[in-house]
């Protein structure tokens, strides 16, 4: 039945041209009495703007007097209330913002046909109706802060809650970073619909030049949206009636940036800090009618890019002077090897220049139409393509060789957008959205195909060569369809509608060398084979979501009752491993892997990995506690499931449920660091160990079992989320509000990654198969109470069993409970003063609890198995403000002041050590086992702040208008450190990277 009634929705879908819901859509609403307070039933309500293309909205009070108009875009509105034999009142100067229901009140009275009273008043600030707790950033606010690059990371640097900081000087980024309140998982949409590649990450890197307001959504979310976290969108720019352009761009190069390494730094071992080389942004945009109130257009290109001097990173200037036989897997860069900062060299395409001379840059080519087809019908259609390289991501504590590069090639997004009103209380959305997205990996310069990847546990280095590497194909495609039908009248905003999505991912996987290397201090004591390459293939069809929801005005009481069931079906295609070389492969990249004998490997279809279903039900409450629009009560309760790519499918797909790594003891005995033995030989032989997976490179066999209960059911398959929010909302002067809150959600799980639902049970060894052990922790005075105390409650599985490998995912229940709970308040405030004045920002603390407290396989499970992050931790202020100056100058500045990184402790402890306790050595002929010297969240970094600030010069004439900025990030020159060292060894709590010293940036827009 629902196979059936997902193909006719699917019709419907394809056949209307599918657009976004108005998860985000902004309203104006209210009563209109006469002056006895009478409701009056039968007014015309008219709300005109020029963001509109249609110029104005209308609609009827019903009998209760009261009236929404939904759909309209953020901007300058004016309502008009005229009724037969009454006055005619318009109302004034109402700014409307994204995702707002503006609660706009009328009052007539008895008098001729002809007479009218115009009334300007204050925009209200205090929604009333909605329960959704949001921050908004406007144009007029984009254009004011010291937030450089427009990237979607501002929302994370204004808003109370957000964990992460953000660039010194606002390079580029297009995931939102951080958590909210312990939720990840930030859901981005771009005029309402995701534009996420299949991996959930959003590598459409959104044009800062096309953006008209940004909104982030964190709590009280509609049915309409199924994110368990937060979510952001982006409103894009219309054109208009008239024609305008814009030129805006920023600059900034190594002279015009401080020196804030201080000597205490230096004794902490932080030779040099990072230098900004080039940082730029460069766009122009057009808009203007090609046909008044019925066709506008939009086109923009922009141009963006930095480069830099990354610390704490180090340098190859060789190859190892004893280089392997040839041959052999080889590394760069022997243990030792100086650190200090690295002026990186870009990936250079040979048959492009462009790139050339830039670390990291994108350009876009976006255009977008509003056609208003009819005075009911309009649509809008946007297309934007992207070309862009990441030509060395910076990686601290690592070799140059190591660092990841990645290319679009290009990437695409297509909208259409359809909206119909058919009366004045029915509308119509419909759209679609297809982001292709398409990125590839390649080698630092210096690094060759048999350059194999090393980590060293005791230095915390990571060098030789990237860890992982993608080539052609390397598509995430993400394609959205939607469709809803709103039914509006005065007391009811009743809305329905279907989302269904298409997510496809097709990976080229391959390891250099098909090996990796582990050593300790400069020594080799393990590695680890890979059974690559090859192509992994999934697809998730549908990710289905149908929603009803009800906003139900009662008086002074609002009610927001939803409910949503969603669909997720994966399913893996048919696959031939190896593929034959394509068009666009590495050339020379070889097929085969050199430990097993050529030949095919055929994979079938696999369906319903997963095939989940859930249903959530969203419940709010909006309280006008006096009737004054002034002060609002709000509460809410939702039931959200986690955010999904394709990973689930991914983890189900044979090739990936195949062993294709698997990890040996190696004992370099020689010291020539080459394991002298035969690697085709998975037992114990030469300088090897044994294989740790008997499985290791069989075709097929699982790595990993599933449970089909947990692949197919009902709700408590999928991760999921109930969020909780109470806040009072107090309008304390015109155009002032303050929010107080409280906060509480189990969260806590990261894009299926770290499942509270789901363990791994290996079916091949039980609790009683492990031998305890305790160690002696080094004294040093950087650990907590100075080292040297006994720790215990570590395991070690008998000798006998291992390498025995049965993992099985199945339901948590059956094993206990694992409780995620996050508790917050928060203290928040919103100014729009009439003087110009603005400022926001806030108080945000929390605490989080993970308690996971059963075992599983090892009795090593209920080690720290409770984690509480402590209020301390989890403690921020952020503010932010402009002044209008005298001359036409603003002032602008945002602080933070957050909490540090929580410090891990990890601990390579040797045979040696652990022998005595032990009994016996460590099984598999391991020289070391790694080890926590200390429970998480228990030693953290000094707080962060940050202080920026910015000053304008605005220049007006008939025709233009000229803004010029100058920009100080960092503007206090602070040097705080931002990660340093976690594993136990040599380097330990050594800074790894610190805040990037004050930036000048020069920059400004010019319109006419």
């Amino acid at each position: 039945m629902i196979t059936a009634s997902v193909r006719v929705v699917g019709g419907i879908v394809v056949s209307t041209l599918l657009l976004a819901p108005s998860a985000w859509a902004q309203a104006i609403s209210g009563s209109v009495t006469d002056n006895t307070g009478g409701i009056l039933p039968g007014v015309t309500v008219t709300a005109a703007s020029p963001v509109l293309i249609e110029q104005q909205r209308v609609v009827i009070t019903d009998s209760s007097g009261l009236y929404t108009i939904v759909d309209l875009r953020p901007g300058a509105y004016t309502v008009t209330f005229s009724l037969p034999g009454f006055s005619t009142v318009i109302r004034e100067g109402i700014e409307l913002t994204t995702g707002f229901t503006a609660n706009i009140d009328g009052v007539l009275a008895v008098g001729g046909i002809e007479e009218t009273i115009t009334v300007t008043g204050a925009t209200p600030i205090v929604d009333v109706q909605n329960v959704r707790r949001q921050q908004v950033i406007t144009q007029e606010l984009l254009e004011a802060l010291p937030i450089s690059t427009k990237h979607v990371n501002n929302l994370v640097t204004l808003t109370p809650g957000f964990t992460g900081l953000a660039d010194v000087g606002g390079r580029y980024s297009s995931q939102v970073g951080g958590t909210y309140h312990g939720k990840f998982g930030t859901k981005v949409s771009m005029d309402g619909m995701v534009v996420e590649n299949s991996n959930g990450n959003s590598s459409y890197q959104i044009n800062a030049a096309v953006i008209e307001e940004m909104v982030l959504q964190t709590s009280g979310i509609s049915a309409e949206t199924n994110a368990d976290g937060p979510a952001l969108n982006v409103i894009p720019k219309e054109g208009g009636n008239n024609f305008t352009v814009d030129l805006a761009g920023f600059f900034a190069n190594d002279s015009m940036e401080g020196d804030n390494l201080t000597p205490e730094l230096q004794e902490r071992g932080v030779r040099e800090a990072n230098k900004t080389l080039k940082l730029f942004d460069e766009s122009v945009s057009i808009g203007g009618p090609i046909v008044r109130d019925r066709v506008w257009f939009f086109l923009t290109g922009r141009s963006w890019g930095f480069s830099r001097k990354i610390s704490g990173v180090y340098w190859n200037q060789s190859t190892y002077p004893g280089a392997p036989p040839t041959g052999q897997p080889r590394f760069l860069t022997p243990p030792g090897a100086e650190r200090k900062v690295v002026n990186f060299v870009p990936y250079v395409d040979r048959e492009d220049d462009r790139y050339s001379g830039r670390l990291e840059w994108y350009d876009s080519y976006l255009g977008r139409v509003t056609w208003q087809a009819t005075d009911r019908q309009k649509f809008n259609l946007m297309i934007d393509r992207q070309e862009g390289c990441n030509c060395g991501s910076t990686v601290a504590s690592s070799m140059q060789e190591y660092q990841n590069g990645y290319r679009f090639d290009p990437n695409t997004l297509f909208q259409l957008n359809y909206t119909n009103a058919l009366t004045s209380r029915l509308l119509l959305e419909a759209g679609g959205t297809f982001a292709n997205s398409q990125w590839n990996t390649f080698f630092m310069p210096g690094v060759e195909r048999d350059h194999v990847y090393i980590r060293d546990f005791g230095t915390g280095v990571r060098y030789g060569a990237s860890s992982f590497f993608r080539g052609d194909p390397n598509n995430t495609d993400r394609h959205s369809q939607r469709f809803s039908v709103s039914y509006v009248t005065g007391s009811h905003n009743f809305k329905t509608g279907v989302q269904v999505e298409e997510l496809i991912a097709d990976t080229y996987h391959r390891q250099n060398g098909n090996v990796h290397y582990s050593f300790r201090n400069g020594v080799p004591f393990s590695l680890t084979q890979w059974a690559t390459p090859y192509i992994e293939r999934s697809r998730i069809m549908p990710d289905l979501g149908i929603y009803a929801q009800d906003q139900w005005v009662m008086d002074r009481l609002t009610l927001n009752l939803g409910v949503r069931f969603d669909w997720l079906r994966g399913h893996v295609p048919a696959q031939d491993q190896p593929e034959p070389p394509h068009e666009g492969a590495w050339p020379g990249d070889p097929r085969t892997n050199p430990w097993f004998p050529p030949g095919t490997r055929v994979f079938d279809r696999v369906d319903n990995v997963p095939n989940w279903k859930d249903i959530s039900p969203r419940l709010g409450m909006a309280y006008d506690v006096f009737g004054d629009g002034r002060t609002a009560l709000k509460a809410s309760l939702g039931r959200y499931v986690g955010k999904m790519g394709t990973f689930m499918t991914q983890l189900n797909n044979p090739i990936t449920t195949s062993v294709n790594n698997a990890s040996r003891a190696w004992n370099d005995a020689n010291g020539n660091y080459v394991p002298d033995c035969d690697l085709g030989n998975f037992g114990a032989n030469g300088e090897c160990g044994p294989i740790a997976n008997s499985n290791f490179g069989k075709n097929n066999p699982l790595a990993t079992q599933w449970d089909p209960e947990l692949l197919n059911g009902a709700n408590g398959r999928r991760d999921y989320n109930w969020d909780m929010s109470l806040e009072l909302q107090q309008e304390v002067r015109d155009g002032f509000s303050v929010t107080a809150g409280l906060y509480q959600n189990t969260g806590g799980y990261y894009e299926q990654r770290f499942s509270k639902t789901r363990v791994t049970d290996n079916l091949a060894v039980t609790p009683e198969d492990h031998d305890p052990f305790c160690i002696t922790a080094p004294q040093d005075q950087r650990l907590p109470g100075g080292g040297g105390n006994e720790i215990c409650g570590f395991y070690d599985i008998k000798p006998e069993k291992f390498g025995q490998v049965d993992d099985y995912r199945t339901l948590r229940e059956p094993y206990g409970d694992d409780v995620r709970l996050n508790q917050f308040l928060g203290l928040t405030f919103d100014a729009r003063l009439q003087n110009g004045i603005r400022f926001g920002g806030g108080f945000d603390s929390g605490r989080s609890i993970e308690d996971r407290c059963f075992v599983v396989d090892s009795p090593q499970e209920m080690l720290h198995c409770r984690v509480e992050t402590p209020w301390s931790a989890q403690t921020q202020l952020k503010l932010n403000g402009v002044i209008p100056l005298p001359y036409d100058v603003n002032f602008s500045a945002t602080y933070q002041n957050l909490s540090g990184e929580a410090v891990l402790g990890n601990y390579a402890a040797s045979n040696a050590e652990v022998r005595d306790s032990l009994g016996r050595d460590l099984a598999g002929g391991n020289s070391s086992v790694t080890v926590p010297l200390f429970a998480p969240d228990t030693l953290f970094l000094d707080r962060i702040a940050r202080l920026d600030i910015r000053v304008s010069k605005i220049i007006r004439t008939d025709r233009f208008r000229i803004q010029i900025n100058l920009d100080a990030y960092n503007a206090l020159n602070a040097s705080h450190i931002r990660s340093v060292a976690q594993f136990y060894g040599s380097r330990f709590l050594e800074p790894n990277t610190i805040m990037d010293a004050r930036l000048i940036e020069v920059g400004g827009s010019i319109s006419f």
